[in-house]
């Protein structure tokens, strides 16, 4: 099984020709992705994966990129390739203490000897190809998580090209000694946000499938929960476009032997992935830069709105995509995911159009 779905297009071509709005994510954990829309681009790339605060907190998290993904794990120890923003529960205040962390992605020294003794402790291994840091700080505590990222080989090289894998140290009261996560902080909504260069698209077009592989602790236990390991994953389609033209229309009017002209301009496009439409999409409509009105896609992904025009104006549309529940593809075996996929989500995105000139007939 390839990172590129095989045998689905015509599912996620129905899915995304529904509408998008009140589609509310519900199931946990999810897995949120999102980042260039192009082939073969690199920007922007999130990687989120969510959880109810009343979820278990997460042992290790292992994030698998689809094959055809490129990442950039040449970069120097100490570069920044990223921020980071987290919600966390300080167990050890209340359930109900969350704070906000947040903060920014490091590179590590992988040679450290205590990065390569909690490597070992997560992962089985201390050499890993790269070492990424989530540095934050919520409510005065420090907390320092490393992310192991490796080329996949095996069977994981079949679906996956790259994987990121963090532990989490125990949240809750009844940790062993001296092992409880500072302040009892549960992280329960992790987002990274790595920057443009460190992951690059496929190159082919297509429906690329992201999984996380969540381990549980024992839900206000001092022991791991292997039997509540979940997937949840993330589904992106690329590529994703949005096309904006303008077309003036010109009335001229005599009355009373006066002549008058009234300009308008219609405003027209399409919102894509993968060349099918996405329907109710709302869009912003923009003139020389400034927020001039909105519209939505139907069910072929076009819009129309129609503006006056009484002076030459620059034209431009952007369009917020939701995240939409779909369903689990091709899930992982038992044997490495007993408490099977739980959540699938197609990606969110926010995409902006070409620029249109339209100039008013006199």
């Amino acid at each position: 099984m390839g990172g590129r779905l095989i045998g689905v297009a015509g599912f996620l071509a129905a899915t995304a020709a529904l509408p998008l709005a009140g589609n509310a994510l519900a199931k946990t954990p999810q897995l949120l992705v999102s980042g260039a829309q192009a082939t073969g681009a690199s920007a922007r790339t999130t990687l989120q994966v969510k959880e109810a605060q009343t979820d278990a907190a997460p042992l290790k998290i292992t994030i698998y990129m689809p094959a055809g993904y490129t990442a950039n794990l040449s970069h120097a120890a100490d570069t920044q390739i990223g921020t980071v923003r987290n919600k966390i529960q300080l167990l050890a205040s209340s359930v109900d203490s969350v704070a906000d962390a947040s903060g920014t992605v490091l590179v590590a020294d992988k040679s450290s000897a205590a990065l390569q003794t909690s490597a070992t402790e997560c992962t089985g291994t201390p050499a890993h190809t790269a070492i990424w840091l989530l540095h934050t700080i919520a409510a005065g505590q420090t907390l320092d998580v490393p992310v192991y990222v490796d080329p996949t080989t095996g069977g994981e090289a079949a679906f996956s090209s790259a994987k990121l894998v963090l532990c989490l140290p125990n949240p809750y009261e009844q940790a062993l000694a001296g092992t409880r996560a500072p302040g009892g902080a549960k992280i329960f909504d992790a987002k990274a946000t790595l920057s443009a260069g460190v992951i690059t698209n496929p190159t082919v077009a297509g429906d690329y499938l992201w999984r996380a592989v969540i381990a549980p602790w024992s839900a206000n236990g001092p022991n791991p929960n292997p039997a509540g390991t979940v997937e949840a994953q993330g589904i992106v389609t690329i590529p994703s476009s949005l096309v904006l033209k303008a077309t003036v229309k010109t009335i001229r009017h005599k009355r009373h032997g006066r002549r008058t002209v009234t300009n308008s301009v219609l405003l027209s496009g399409k919102l894509l992935e993968k060349l099918q439409g996405v329907a109710g999409a709302k869009l912003t409509i923009y003139a020389n830069g400034k927020t001039t009105g909105s519209t939505t896609t139907n069910v072929a992904g076009a819009f129309s709105r129609r503006l006056a025009l009484t002076d030459k104006a620059t034209f431009n549309v952007t369009a917020t995509v939701p995240a939409r529940e779909t369903a689990c593809v091709s899930p992982l075996p038992a044997a490495a995911v007993p408490a099977g996929c739980v959540s699938a989500t197609l990606a969110g995105y926010r995409i902006g159009s070409n620029s249109v000139d339209a100039t008013p007939r006199r």
